[in-house]
């Protein structure tokens, strides 16, 4: 433990010999010390479920405050340079290949990167439970962007092969239907 710090013991449930599970919390070495330089978020703790509910309505993520779109989360407070770079470049490869929106219900115009100002695409994907816009990944990989722990333990769990079989009928309804209010409230401990 490193010098000028007090180790504190707890008891589970304030009962001294209650049993109690180690809560080991992602990215913490076993004696407690978090490698910063190695910090993951896909391996849910024993008290956390991983992931939040899918199916329609999907849930928006990766949309950021800009001169157009008010109300959305500033880009710069999910910047986690510590991330991990082998999880954030699976979480990046998984947004790659999500299911892309069919061009007639695109929308029209570029999206410009927040940060760099490079063209990010015009479309959206989805895994069946979220929608993003297709350049998110481009702010993981370019921007170390971090997502909140609940997207990214649902991502890491869940093969891309189990993307939804979709028809129109179901993406007019996705569209009708997204959650936007989730993401405008998130924080990277969502």
């Amino acid at each position: 433990m490193p010098s000028g710090l007090t180790a504190v013991v707890v008891p589970c449930g304030g009962h001294l010999g209650a049993p109690c599970r180690s809560a080991r919390l992602p990215g913490r070495e076993e004696d407690g010390h978090v490698d910063t330089a190695k910090r993951r978020y896909g391996e849910p703790s024993d008290d956390m479920a991983p992931g939040r509910p899918g199916g329609l309505p999907l849930t928006l993520i990766g949309y950021w405050a800009g001169g157009y779109e008010p109300g959305w989360p500033q880009v710069a407070e999910f910047v986690d340079e510590q991330w991990d770079k082998t999880e954030r470049d699976v979480v990046a490869s998984y947004l790659e290949q999500g299911l892309a929106l069919p061009p007639h219900l695109r929308q029209r115009g570029f999206s410009r990167c927040r940060f760099c100002g490079a063209v990010n695409g015009s479309n959206e994907k989805t895994d069946g439970s979220y929608i993003w816009p297709e350049g998110l990944a481009h702010y993981i990989r370019s921007h170390s962007v971090r997502l909140p722990v609940s997207v990214i333990r649902h991502i890491v769990t869940k093969p891309v092969s189990t993307r939804p079989r979709v028809n129109d009928d179901w993406w007019e309804a996705a569209i009708r239907s997204r959650d936007q209010e989730w993401w405008k409230t998130a924080t990277l401990d969502s």
